[in-house]
């Protein structure tokens, strides 16, 4: 079995459940995942785990998203994209760029989002579009999101304005609602018109594969390349790690570990020479660390309890 992640560049219009269809016949495998469903008529990067990487899909999810998005001022629809049906029409035509702006900074930190009908998200155990193609009303459940980055990179002018946007995000952010509140917002009506993803967590898109070049060449990004944002100790006997990987808690003692530190992706920083330290060094460690033995064969994510032990909390055998 194979065991890793696909920085899989999603074409328009295929969904995320054709991705994963198309990734277990090309590799013949069952245990295929995705790490957030990107809208059919969206394109960019959906990273797909495979194997044991299928345990790492919440940890992946969690990472923020970057996109560029057209709206498209003027009209709302139902779905708040192209595909949906036109519910309110406006006139856009005497809409200014610093409007827009403007009602930017009221999108920009922690908001309240409603998502949109036409999503995937469960009400009563069933998706909201299911219940949309039935024509129950519903009650759609608010959600907290974050936006970190939000700006206007390009500018039409007409009767149907468009601005195209950049935007950094939590994960869980609907791109299609930020647009439609950004139009309600200027007294307006706006629809997303293009969407790109060109970054889920670390994986971006000039890493990304095609389907094509898929087909020719099925390669994953292994498990610890996948989680090379965290912080890594190699254990330089297989005791420790057997311990971790049968859940049992290790304590921060003199235990001979290898730290090799990781390269921060986004801003770029130069790799540090690796060198010896104890295990009692991981308490100065903030969030989860990833140990392994120096065989990379037993992979263990783990973080620190309250008394301070450290126990694995999702642990990987790739002998």
């Amino acid at each position: 079995m194979q065991h890793g992640v696909l920085n899989f560049l999603k074409p328009p219009g295929m969904t995320s459940h054709d991705a994963v269809a198309f990734v277990r016949r090309v590799l013949k495998e069952k245990r295929v995942g995705h790490t957030g469903t990107l809208d059919p008529a969206a394109a960019g990067v959906l990273p797909i785990c495979v194997g044991q990487a299928t345990r790492l899909v919440e940890d992946l999810q969690a990472g923020t998203k970057r996109y560029i998005a057209e709206a498209q001022f003027g009209r709302e629809t139902d779905s708040g994209d192209l595909l949906g049906h036109t519910v309110r029409e406006c006139d856009a035509s005497t809409l200014q760029l610093e409007e827009v702006r403007t009602a930017l900074d009221g999108f920009r930190g922690e908001i309240e989002q409603t998502p949109p009908l036409h999503s995937a998200i469960k009400v009563g155990g069933q998706k909201l579009y299911d219940l949309a193609r039935q024509g129950k009303e519903i009650e759609i459940p608010t959600r907290r999101v974050t936006i970190s980055h939000l700006h206007i990179s390009r500018w039409q002018e007409g009767d149907s304005p468009r601005a195209m946007l950049d935007i950094e995000c939590s994960g869980g952010t609907y791109i299609r609602s930020l647009v439609r509140d950004i139009g309600r917002s200027v007294g307006n009506a706006a629809t997303m018109s293009f969407l790109l993803r060109n970054r889920s967590g670390f994986f971006s898109l000039a890493d990304a594969v095609s389907p094509e070049e898929f087909e020719r060449e099925p390669k994953l990004v292994s498990l610890r390349e996948a989680l090379d944002w965290l912080a890594l100790w190699t254990v330089q006997n297989d005791e420790m790690a057997f311990a971790l990987w049968q859940g049992k808690r290790v304590a921060p003692e003199n235990s001979p570990l290898s730290l090799t530190p990781r390269k921060d992706r986004e801003e770029e920083q130069a790799m540090r020479e690796a060198r010896p330290v104890s295990i009692s060094r991981i308490v100065a460690v903030d969030g989860p660390v990833l140990v392994e033995n120096e065989s990379s064969t037993l992979l263990a994510l783990t973080s620190r309890t309250e008394d301070g032990f450290w126990k694995a909390e999702k642990v990987f055998d790739l002998r």
